[in-house]
C-alpha cells in the first residue's frame, strides 16, 4: 500500500480523497498542504489524514507519491519540487502550461527514476476504452473523419471562484481540451498537425454562484476555438471547444470509418452510451457501460455541473492507481508525462496556430497506450 500525499486542496481533491478511500487497493493518501490553510484543514478533518505545509509533506520520507492539485500556472513548478523531492509525480491536467516545462518534467523524471503522470485518467474508464476495444476489434474499419465538440456557457455559472479559467493558463482548450485530446490519442494515436482559429466572445464574465454572485472578471483568454487536427494514422477530426454556447445537440466525438460510424461518450466522464452502425445509413446500436467496473454510475446527486448527474459514472484516481500498479511491476503506465506532453503540444499548436492564422506540425509524438481490460483493472478495486 503506497503512500501518498496529496497538494492543492480546492474543489477537485475532494473526489480523490473519496475516490482513494472508497474503490483503490493499493495506495492511500495520508496527508495534505495548500496554501490556504482553511482548506488543507478542512479535508484533513473529513478525511482524518495530516494536515502539513508544502515543505513538510514533500520532506516526509513515507510519502513516496505526491498527486498535485494545484492551479494550471503552478503546476509545472509544483511537479518540479516534487519529483526533486525524489517522489513520484501526479499532477491535475494539464502537465504544464508551457510545453518546454513540460518536457523538462519529462526529463528529471527520467534523470531520478521516478514516474510522472498526469490527468485526465477519465480515458481508463468503460467509455473510451469500450471504444478503444471496437477499434482494435477494427469494427467500423479504418478511422478517417470525426468531431469533437465540447461548448458550455462558461463555468461562471457554477464554480464559485472561476477567476483562473480566464486567465493565462485557463480557457476551454487548456482546461477540457486534455480530455478530449488524451481520448482521442488514446483511440486513434499520435497528432502530426493543427490548423486553428480562435475567438474571445464576451470581455467580462458574471460570477453565478457562491459568496462573489453577481462579481464581474476579466476574460483574458480565447473562449472559442474552432481546429482542423491530422493524425498520423491519416485520420482527420474537427475540433469544437467554446465557453460562449448556451445550449447545443453536437456530440462529444464522433468517428468516422470506413466500415461504420460510432459516437464515444463524454471523455470527462468514465462510462456512458456508445453508439454504432456498420451499415450505411443504418439505425444506432446502442452500446451500454454501466456493467463494467469503471462505468457503473456512482454520482447520487446532480452538482449542477452540465456533465454530472446521477447517470454517469466519476473515479478519478484511477490514474494514480494504475501508475503505482505500474510503479510496483517497472512498467509503462498509462496515464504518463509522454502522453501528457503530446496532448499539450496539441493544445499549445492549437492556440498558436489561431494566434498566428498559420497551420503548426507538432513537436511530438507519443506511444498510444495498451487497451485497458476488465481484467486488468479489476485488480485495482477493492474487494
Amino acid at each position: 500500500m503506497m503512500k501518498v500525499g496529496v497538494i492543492g486542496c480546492g474543489n477537485i481533491a475532494d473526489i480523490y480523497f473519496k475516490n482513494s478511500k472508497q474503490y483503490f487497493n493499493n495506495f492511500e493518501i495520508i496527508a495534505c498542504a495548500d496554501i490556504n490553510e482553511k482548506a488543507s484543514q478542512s479535508y484533513a478533518k473529513k478525511y482524518n489524514i495530516h494536515q502539513l505545509s508544502v515543505e513538510d509533506l514533500l520532506a516526509n520520507k513515507e510519502i513516496e507519491l505526491v498527486i498535485n492539485l494545484t492551479i494550471p500556472n503552478v503546476h509545472y513548478e509544483v511537479s518540479k519540487s516534487i519529483l526533486e523531492a525524489n517522489k513520484h509525480s501526479y499532477s491535475e491536467k494539464p502537465l504544464s502550461i508551457e510545453f518546454e516545462d513540460g518536457k523538462k518534467l519529462n526529463t528529471i523524471a527520467k534523470d531520478r527514476n521516478v514516474y510522472v503522470g498526469c490527468a485526465p485518467d477519465t480515458f481508463l474508464g468503460a467509455g473510451i476504452q469500450t471504444a478503444r476495444k471496437i477499434l482494435d476489434e477494427n469494427k467500423i474499419g479504418s478511422v478517417h473523419l470525426g468531431s469533437i465538440s465540447m461548448a458550455v456557457p462558461g463555468h461562471e455559472v457554477w464554480h464559485p471562484n472561476p477567476d483562473f479559467y480566464y486567465k493565462y493558463g485557463g480557457g476551454p482548450i487548456l482546461d477540457m481540451g486534455p480530455y478530449y485530446f488524451t481520448a482521442l490519442v488514446n483511440l486513434l494515436g499520435s497528432a502530426v498537425s493543427v490548423n486553428s482559429k480562435i475567438r474571445t466572445v464576451y470581455e467580462k464574465r458574471i460570477i453565478g454562484s457562491g459568496d462573489r454572485q453577481g462579481e464581474e472578471i476579466k476574460v483574458e483568454v480565447p473562449t472559442t476555438i474552432l481546429s482542423h487536427i491530422e493524425f498520423k494514422s491519416g485520420a482527420l477530426i474537427d475540433a469544437f471547444f467554446s465557453f460562449d454556447v448556451w445550449k447545443h445537440n453536437k456530440n462529444h466525438i464522433e468517428l468516422y470509418g470506413d466500415m461504420g460510424s460510432l459516437n464515444v461518450p463524454d471523455p470527462n466522464m468514465f462510462g456512458g452510451e456508445l453508439l454504432m452502425t456498420t451499415s450505411k445509413g443504418g439505425d444506432w446500436e446502442s452500446i451500454p457501460t454501466s456493467h463494467m467496473n469503471f462505468g457503473k454510475y456512482n454520482i447520487e446527486k446532480n452538482l449542477e455541473r452540465t456533465n454530472e448527474a446521477p447517470t454517469v459514472a466519476n473515479y478519478r484516481g484511477v490514474g494514480v492507481s494504475e501508475m503505482i500498479n505500474a510503479i510496483e511491476n517497472e512498467k509503462p503506465h498509462r496515464c504518463s508525462g509522454e502522453l501528457s506532453l503530446h496532448v499539450l503540444d496539441i493544445m499549445d499548436s492549437i492556440l498558436e496556430s489561431g494566434k498566428n492564422n498559420r497551420k503548426i506540425d507538432l513537436r511530438s509524438e507519443c506511444n498510444q497506450p495498451s487497451y485497458f481490460s476488465e481484467e486488468e483493472n479489476i485488480k485495482l478495486l477493492k474487494g
